[in-house]
């Protein structure tokens, strides 16, 4: 199915966005309308490797981060807000559903377009039995939903913690689910994490925080190579 894909990015985050990037074109390309990708702050010489694909298109936002102090820091925070804010704009500007929601520091093992329901309004990443069983790593938006967008946006400021996109998903959810037609897709076939876990059904590994990293060249080292995905991203970094 045709599709669009939306990520956010900045140059302390271009290792996981290439991975990411090569990686879905590779199994996608064909299905793929556009990836969108926000600027949360990119270098001239990422842009200009982002440019190289024809179908990225580069959307402009007022946040420039970098990460220097960590994935628990407030560049950090205004990123994951800039995310939900920048899906919203381009919901309202382009006739591009569906349109999935996937974090930049994933790689793509195979096609995507087979998990979408059209039948949804929304489908979103579930971890069943957990106090946050809505991720935001990956929400496909099958239709516009802009009420759902602006109750998730006016959310996310009232969570404490500095991940306040995956708690203020769940707690929208609730209040949606029976307003809407919200589909779920499993945590291990969109964020698998565990290499142990990844099987034929895994469409999307995340390499996901789990803990808090000074520096992003140790959240990559950790998040990467420490669980024994080197092999899988050699061909993209």
């Amino acid at each position: 199915m045709k599709h669009s894909v939306y990520t956010v990015l900045n140059s302390a985050y271009m290792t996981f966005g290439k991975i990411f990037i090569k990686s879905y074109f590779e199994h996608n390309i064909d299905d793929c309308n556009y990836l969108f990708i926000l600027d949360a702050g990119l270098e001239q010489k990422d842009i200009n490797w982002l440019n190289q694909f024809e179908k990225v298109h580069i959307i402009g936002s007022d946040v420039n981060t970098t990460f220097k102090d960590g994935n628990t820091s407030t560049d950090w925070t205004k990123t994951v807000v800039a995310k939900t804010i920048g899906l919203r704009a381009i919901l309202k500007e382009y006739d591009v559903t569906p349109i999935l929601m996937i974090d930049s520091d994933c790689l793509v093992l195979q096609e995507i377009s087979s998990l979408i329901d059209i039948d949804m309004d929304i489908q979103i990443c579930n971890r069943p039995d957990h106090h946050t069983p809505m991720l935001g790593s990956y929400v496909s938006i099958n239709k516009p939903c802009l009420e759902f967008m602006d109750k998730w946006i006016d959310t996310i400021p009232t969570i404490s913690t500095p991940w306040k996109e995956s708690p203020a998903l769940s707690k929208i959810y609730l209040e949606f689910k029976d307003k809407i037609k919200i589909g779920i897709v499993p945590e291990h076939v969109v964020s698998c994490y565990e290499k142990e876990k990844v099987d034929d059904s895994v469409k999307i590994i995340h390499f996901k925080s789990g803990a808090a990293h000074k520096t992003i060249e140790e959240s990559i080292q950790r998040r990467i190579y420490e669980r024994g995905f080197g092999h899988k991203v050699k061909k993209y970094v």
